[in-house]
């Protein structure tokens, strides 16, 4: 990609399906109670990894957008198939939310060096729709320990304005899987919780990472932009069920005071 620290291209959209809600998502099985419906698939056969390797040769990774186990699947074939040229020109691209793997697709993303771009905040958002539309598949939705597990980078952000801006908001949701109101009680498939620590990471280094800044961005240390905030609380030692009020107090940006809740 091009640009500096403060505005930056460095990769290209891609869709490969639709999404969950409208059912559009492309599924290795139908949608439950619809025995037609596998979703709609977009760039199928070699025309993702044409678009993948015209990108590359461009010094663009692609983002791409995939929500079914379908479609996941297909992303990670035709970036296994187009790998020698982007990890050539070391690009890092990634695959935006991959709701829902398929068992054996799981360890690929590490396998192949392939980054997923994950949204926590849709699986309390969605987890009603999930289990009506996808049923015992839900087992496999927002797999975020289980890639965290395979060595999978995970680059954690909001999909903004689809859903809440707010980190604290995503990190609450990635640590319980429960929304603020505590539902459901113990979590949705609680197994795939992160610790607090694992998905502040995801959010800061993780994302830095992702966006081919990690020189600059991701971490507090000398030469870093300087980029902070303070909150109310310490979220490191709270219950994580308590994060979501969670305020923040001031932000640092380069190293200078942008905002203090008290003005």
């Amino acid at each position: 990609g091009f640009g500096d620290e403060w505005l930056r291209i460095g990769h290209l959209k891609l869709f490969a399906d639709g999404s969950l809600g409208s059912r559009t998502a492309d599924m290795l099985d139908p949608y439950e109670g619809e025995p037609d419906n596998r979703g709609i698939a977009l760039l199928e056969g070699d025309e993702l990894p044409a678009v993948i390797e015209e990108a590359a040769r461009a010094g663009i990774a692609p983002a791409i957008h995939a929500i079914g186990d379908r479609a996941n699947r297909r992303v990670l074939d035709a970036l296994e198939r187009t790998r020698a040229l982007w990890a050539g020109a070391r690009l890092r691209p990634r695959i935006e939310h991959v709701q829902l793997l398929a068992g054996g697709d799981v360890p690929r993303p590490a396998e192949i060096g392939v980054i997923a771009s994950m949204q926590p905040i849709h699986a309390t958002s969605d987890w009603l729709m999930a289990e009506a539309y996808w049923g015992r598949r839900c087992a496999g939705a927002y797999a975020w320990r289980s890639l965290a597990r395979a060595g999978t980078v995970l680059a954690f952000g909001s999909d903004c304005p689809v859903e809440s801006i707010d980190p604290l908001a995503g990190i609450h949701a990635a640590a319980t899987r429960q929304r603020p109101d505590g539902s459901p009680p113990g979590g949705w498939y609680p197994g795939e919780c992160l610790t607090v620590e694992q998905a502040v990471q995801a959010y800061t280094r993780g994302a830095a990472y992702a966006a081919g800044e990690e020189q600059t961005k991701g971490c507090l240390a000398p030469g870093m932009a300087g980029d902070m905030v303070v909150l109310s609380e310490d979220i490191f030692r709270m219950d994580p069920r308590e994060i979501a009020g969670t305020r923040v107090v001031t932000t640092v940006c380069g190293g200078r005071i942008v905002y203090h809740a008290d003005g």
